[in-house]
């Protein structure tokens, strides 16, 4: 299966143990205040689904008789299996991350239409065997990502960004369309 998730060009993340991260999930769906995942987290229906989650044993541990301990509803419980939510606060990894079935319940919270895109995208990625094509597809889009992260980053010029584009297009086996000249 492909690892990599992207929503309308925003990447979204997975720890260590799979679960997504909501915050850049929120960032895909547009980042509008009133969807923040702490309002989310905060509603009673949310709660009561982590809670089931975590009843029914978390999200399955590769590992057996891994223990992990998840605070939820004030008090402190151990789980054999993963929390299915965990937030990291500070460093490179920040974020709130959920399983698979509260990325849905947070995109249906948000709205039908993106509802919508992340089950298609979840679809897409699990369903399609993935191919050579799939592969260039995905080397792609992470060049992209990538690409984006460094002309912000880095402030490199027009020429730069194109010179990159074009030898990202070479490694993945598309025609460069752009004019010699540009570069």
């Amino acid at each position: 299966m492909n690892n990599l998730m992207v929503i309308d060009g925003i990447e979204v993340r997975r720890d260590v143990h799979g679960r997504y991260c909501l915050n850049d999930l929120h960032r895909a769906a547009g980042g509008e205040q009133k969807y923040r995942p702490k309002y989310w987290l905060d509603n009673k229906q949310t709660r009561e689904l982590i809670e089931q989650l975590f009843t029914e044993g978390g999200i399955p541990s590769s590992e057996q008789n891994q223990s992990v301990s998840f605070f939820q509803g004030g008090r402190d419980t151990q789980n054999l299996g993963i929390a299915p939510v965990n937030t990291v606060r500070g460093g490179a990894e920040q974020g709130t991350y959920v399983c698979k079935e509260l990325v849905f319940a947070y995109a249906m919270w948000i709205s039908p239409s993106f509802h919508l895109k992340v089950i298609r995208t979840f679809d897409r990625i699990t369903s399609a065997p993935q191919t050579s094509s799939g592969m260039a597809a995905d080397k792609m889009q992470a060049g992209v990502i990538l690409l984006g992260f460094m002309r912000k980053e880095l402030n490199l010029s027009n020429s730069s960004v194109l010179g990159a584009c074009q030898k990202l297009q070479e490694a993945v086996g598309l025609p460069n369309l752009a004019p010699q000249y540009a570069i």
